[in-house]
């Protein structure tokens, strides 16, 4: 999801991306390693070559914008619809060694293709990836109008802890590694050949609907590669941990972490950029449901929990704060 906000006489106009987002992930079975060798398919699949015809979209890409992409494998099937699937046979059949072999699978193969993508070599025709939004930009002055069950916004937005991790990781930001930008669950296909379990990117260099004329949105390209991970990492958190009971012992977030640092991935974020994503993840959260629309009581339970996340991480929630995340 992108957010775009541009000052009109004094007050703020923000353009929303209101394509649905998944809200539940997957997993899949441990089978063997996965290698960084040969040409990276997830570069390809962000940034199509003028030279080879495009071919539509894939059928899992979430689409910020019009635009196609060259896809190498057309096969694939969203990672969203695979996590649902996998959880609701977690929720019939208990968490069987199988299943949770399965669930270790798809993450590590997430895992895997941004470990691919991120070791692509650089070259002088390699784009530079913008900065995250949330690090270049103060956050939008219409947050100061969601409802109090929206969460503790004015919290997150006052406290200097807050403030201090959106500087430092801004600060901290290098352009050193290829990235993808924002490798959520929405933005990645995954294929099955002979029991292997294979993933890859999509989506990259698009034009959001609604965004500012020349402002050139253009999330994939020479970046940091531990914003990749602080995105990935946040989106298991709040998309799939949340439907996985607690009886099982499942910890999906320390699942993907593992399987990065196995297959040889050393960009873990920092928590500073830990904070910054999941204030970025707030506010986007915020302009889908509550700007968008009136929101229902159980959207604001939703947000709410959002909010409550960067405090979290810093130390500042209230003691009991609610934490739920659908």
């Amino acid at each position: 999801m992108s957010v775009d906000v541009e000052s009109t006489a004094g007050r703020d106009r923000t353009a929303v991306d209101r394509s649905p987002s998944a809200r539940v992930v997957a997993l899949r079975p441990r089978v063997g390693r996965h290698t960084a060798a040969g040409p990276s398919p997830e570069v390809v699949a962000l940034v199509p070559d003028p030279g080879h015809a495009t071919v539509p979209a894939h059928p899992a890409r979430h689409q910020r914008g019009g635009g196609t992409a060259l896809v190498p494998e057309p096969d694939g099937r969203p990672l969203v619809r695979e996590l649902e699937d996998l959880v609701g046979r977690f929720h019939e059949h208990g968490p069987a060694p199988v299943l949770r072999a399965e669930l270790t699978a798809v993450l590590s193969a997430w895992a895997a293709a941004l470990v691919r993508l991120h070791r692509t070599p650089l070259t002088a025709l390699t784009p530079t990836a913008d900065l995250p939004w949330v690090l270049d930009a103060p956050l939008p002055d219409w947050l100061d109008e969601l409802p109090v069950q929206a969460g503790p916004v004015w919290a997150v937005r006052a406290h200097p802890a807050i403030g201090r991790a959106l500087a430092e990781a801004r600060s901290a930001w290098t352009t050193a590694q290829w990235i993808h930008g924002e490798p959520t669950g929405d933005d990645v296909a995954v294929t099955r050949v002979r029991g292997a379990v294979r993933a890859v990117l999509l989506g990259g260099v698009t034009e959001p609907d609604g965004a500012a004329p020349g402002h050139d949105h253009r999330s994939a390209g020479c970046g940091d590669p531990r914003w990749d991970v602080a995105t990935a990492l946040d989106w298991v958190a709040i998309a799939l941990g949340p439907v996985l009971d607690p009886a099982w012992g499942l910890d999906p977030v320390a699942m993907f972490l593992t399987e990065y640092r196995s297959l040889g991935g050393d960009a873990t974020p920092t928590r500073s950029m830990a904070v910054a994503r999941t204030v970025g993840t707030a506010v986007e959260w915020s302009a889908q449901l509550a700007v968008a629309a009136e929101p229902t009581d159980d959207e604001l339970s939703w947000l709410s929990g959002l909010w409550t996340r960067p405090l979290e991480l810093v130390g500042a929630a209230r003691p009991g704060a609610a934490r739920r995340a659908r």
